[in-house]
């Protein structure tokens, strides 16, 4: 794992974020829980560090997109950063908010009437745990259940209510996440963010299984020569195996990844001063 007490990989590391941002126009795409915030007992209680926002900011203001791609819905993820010009992505790839205005991928839309029933079938038959209704997704929290019997029950109860109204399971970071079988996920999120955007440089940041699919697609795109791109996986106990093996680089959590970006957000701006100083004295 990478940390900050090795200056040497931790300049490396700065010097090659700065440079996938030169390659114009560039971006940073990252998720929220456990990147952005710190992991906490209870999700409503999460926030970003003062660190992270005040680097989003200036990096808002530098490179040509900062967008946060999200399990949360999207106006609960800004409403959390309150950061001007961004881009979030709410409910893995099904909804966007962008300049203030929220739109659903319409193929999710349809389902939203069947979400409403399977949450009330959900917390039926587990009235003992925290559910999540999230508009285009549920939710079951698992964070702090350590019976396991309970986690059982609560897995073959949201499969069996999942095949029941055509639903798909989807597991994360100590929670059971009920979606539309619709082929969104990070990895198309990402993957519009960069060709919509025409981004020639991109770092993406996450933690958790749900980021594995977006850290395969910007891989992807880097392998075919479209964008150059570093892939940041936030370390932690509960994090997969796999993100060692599809990260770039580790960072030891959500407090190292928030000095990156302050590093490389004073770095940049200094940069494009810099060159902004030089054409008006050549101009």
């Amino acid at each position: 794992m990478t940390t900050r007490s090795n200056r040497s990989d931790w300049e490396s590391i700065v010097h090659r974020a700065l440079t996938v941002l030169r390659a114009r126009p560039s971006g940073i795409v990252t998720d929220f829980d456990g990147t952005l915030s710190p992991i906490v007992p209870e999700p409503d209680r999460a926030q970003p560090t003062p660190l992270a926002i005040d680097a989003l900011r200036r990096l808002a203001g530098q490179i040509d997109l900062v967008a946060v791609v999200t399990g949360r819905r999207a106006e609960d993820v800004m409403r959390r950063l309150n950061v001007p010009r961004i881009v979030v992505v709410g409910n893995h790839g099904a909804e966007w908010l962008v300049d203030g205005r929220s739109r659903i991928v319409p193929d999710v839309e349809r389902w939203i009437p069947i979400l409403r029933t399977a949450v009330g079938a959900l917390q039926s038959s587990l009235a003992d745990l925290s559910i999540e209704d999230k508009g285009l997704s549920l939710a079951v929290h698992l964070r702090g259940v350590s019976a396991v019997p309970l986690r059982q029950r609560a897995r073959e109860a949201v499969e069996r209510i999942a095949r029941e109204y055509g639903l798909r399971v989807r597991s994360g970071r100590e929670v059971l996440e009920v979606l539309p079988p619709i082929s969104v996920d990070k990895g198309t999120a990402v993957d519009t963010l960069v060709t919509t955007g025409g981004l020639r440089g991109v770092i993406f940041a996450g933690d958790d299984v749900t980021d594995l699919d977006a850290m395969r697609r910007v891989r992807e795109l880097r392998a075919a020569r479209a964008v150059d791109a570093l892939v940041l996986g936030i370390w932690s106990d509960e994090a997969p195996a796999e993100l060692t093996q599809l990260a770039d680089t580790l960072l030891s959590g959500a407090d190292e990844f928030a000095a990156l970006l302050d590093e490389v957000s004073k770095r940049s701006g200094a940069h494009h001063e810099s060159s902004s100083g030089q054409m008006g004295r050549g101009s």
